[in-house]
C-alpha cells in the first residue's frame, strides 16, 4: 500500500507545471478488466480466465494529433486446462506481461474530451508461478494491441485527465517471413498464427508533462 501511495505521490508531483525541452509528454496508470484468452491444445482447450489487471505508459508528442507510446501491462491470473468431455483443471498461476510501442492518433478540435484510437507491437510474456509450476517454463509471444477512449480533463489547467479506455490484445505464438529476388525485383511474406486473444476495459489517470493539450495544426495562408 504504502509503494502504491508513493507511486501516486510521484507522479501527481511530475504532473505540476514544470519546463519540459523535450516534446511534450504524459504519464498515465490504470486498472481494469481483461478477459479471453483461450488457446486449443491437444487435451482440450487452455483458458486465462478473466481478471482485473494494472498498467502504466509514457506517452511523447510526435505531430500536432499523434503520441508514440511505451506501455506495459500486468495480469495476475491462472491457468485453466478445459478437457474434452468435461473435467476442469488450474493448472497454476500466471503472470500476464505485455511489453509494447506503438502510437495514438488523436482528435484535438472537438472540444475538451479527446477521443482517440491506438496501435501498438511488442512481446507478451506469459509466466507461471507458484510451487506446482516448476515442471513448466514461460511462454514469450509477439503481439498486438488496437483499441481505443476518450480523456476527460480534470480541473481548469487540464494537466490531469480521466482516461476510459477498451483494448483488444492478439498473440501471435508462431510465425514465419520470407522473401526472394529475380531479376525483375524482390518480394518478401510473412505469415502467423493468432493465439490467445484478450480484451479489456480500463479507466485511470493521465498526468501531463509540459504543454496539457497539443494545438490543432495552422491551415497555410493563401
Amino acid at each position: 500500500m504504502r509503494k502504491t501511495l508513493f507511486a501516486m505521490a510521484a507522479l501527481a508531483a511530475l504532473a505540476l507545471p514544470v519546463a519540459v525541452a523535450a516534446q511534450p509528454a504524459a504519464m498515465s496508470v490504470w486498472g481494469g478488466w481483461k478477459f479471453g484468452g483461450s488457446m486449443s491444445v491437444r487435451e482440450g482447450t487452455i483458458r486465462v480466465p478473466a481478471q482485473e489487471h494494472f498498467g502504466g505508459e509514457l506517452a511523447f508528442r510526435v505531430r500536432s494529433d499523434a503520441m508514440g507510446l511505451l506501455m506495459v501491462d500486468y495480469q495476475r491470473s491462472t491457468l485453466r486446462l478445459e478437457r474434452f468431455g468435461g473435467g476442469n483443471e488450474d493448472l497454476f498461476d500466471l503472470d500476464v506481461w505485455y511489453f509494447h510501442a506503438g502510437g495514438q492518433y488523436e482528435i484535438i478540435d472537438r472540444g475538451p474530451v479527446v477521443p482517440y484510437g491506438l496501435f501498438t507491437l511488442g512481446v507478451s510474456w506469459f509466466n507461471p508461478t507458484g510451487a506446482t509450476a516448476l515442471d513448466y517454463g514461460s511462454e514469450t509471444m509477439f503481439s498486438t494491441i488496437f483499441g481505443g477512449g476518450v480523456r476527460v480533463p480534470i480541473g481548469q489547467e487540464q494537466r490531469i485527465a480521466l482516461r476510459l479506455e477498451g483494448k483488444m490484445y492478439l498473440n501471435i505464438p508462431w510465425g514465419g517471413a520470407g522473401i526472394w529476388c529475380s531479376a525483375g525485383g524482390c518480394a518478401g511474406t510473412f505469415g502467423g498464427y493468432v493465439g490467445p486473444v484478450q480484451g479489456s476495459v480500463t479507466a485511470g489517470l493521465r498526468f501531463a508533462l509540459g504543454e496539457t493539450r497539443p494545438a490543432p495544426a495552422r491551415r497555410p495562408r493563401r
